[in-house]
């Protein structure tokens, strides 16, 4: 299985390139995919939003998935981030599943709705997934994220194709809404993910 850190360093046409290997940290259970190892709770349990219901890897495949991070002591920077975000989901009306993955210790459905709602309201298509302090230090050490730099969490945001690999990261804010949406829709047009894309462009022609 390619590592989580697979990212596209050039454009969606051009062939995808391999970041360097790093090691999962230890203790960490593997997916199926980069969304996978990403999603993975302890001993491979599955995250819980902040309405409650229950999310795996496998539930969105063949979805176009973003995934960013947040901290309910976060700064209004990552406040920003996650409207940011929001607002972007609404204007696609579920061209793809946006989540924002917890860092700290964010186990209290209560307490995570109640932040999520104060973040987003209550309508918002940005799912809050659970989180707590054992898990938050292994997507720490995935994501080789400085444990002094929590509980800020990564200004990362993940783009993954519909077979559940990193198809692009993002850093920086704003959040550059049109461009997110340009490479949302077109990522959905590949079908069988990126691999499938670029394994068709190697492919010798008749």
């Amino acid at each position: 299985m390619k590592s989580f850190l697979f990212t596209i360093t050039l454009a969606f046409c051009v062939a995808c390139l391999p970041a360097p290997v790093r090691p999962a940290p230890e203790g960490w259970t593997p997916g199926q995919s980069d969304l996978g190892d990403l999603l993975s709770g302890a001993g491979g349990a599955r995250r819980i939003d902040q309405h409650g219901r229950a999310l795996a890897a496998e539930d969105l495949r063949d979805k176009v998935v973003v995934v960013s991070f947040v901290a309910e002591d976060c700064s209004v920077v990552c406040i920003l981030r996650a409207r940011d975000l929001d607002a972007v989901a609404r204007g696609l009306r579920g061209g793809a599943v946006f989540l924002a993955l917890a860092m700290g210790d964010a186990r209290d459905a209560g307490r995570l709705r109640a932040f999520a709602e104060g973040v987003v309201g209550a309508a918002s298509p940005l799912r809050f997934l659970a989180n707590d302090p054992e898990g938050t230090a292994r997507l720490a050490a995935l994501l080789r994220y400085p444990a002094a730099a929590l509980p800020e969490p990564p200004p990362q945001i993940l783009l993954f194709d519909r077979r559940g690999q990193v198809a692009m990261t993002y850093g920086g804010d704003p959040v550059d809404g049109p461009r997110l949406g340009r490479d949302i829709a077109l990522l959905r047009t590949f079908e069988g993910g990126l691999d499938a894309r670029r394994d068709a462009a190697a492919s010798p022609g008749p």
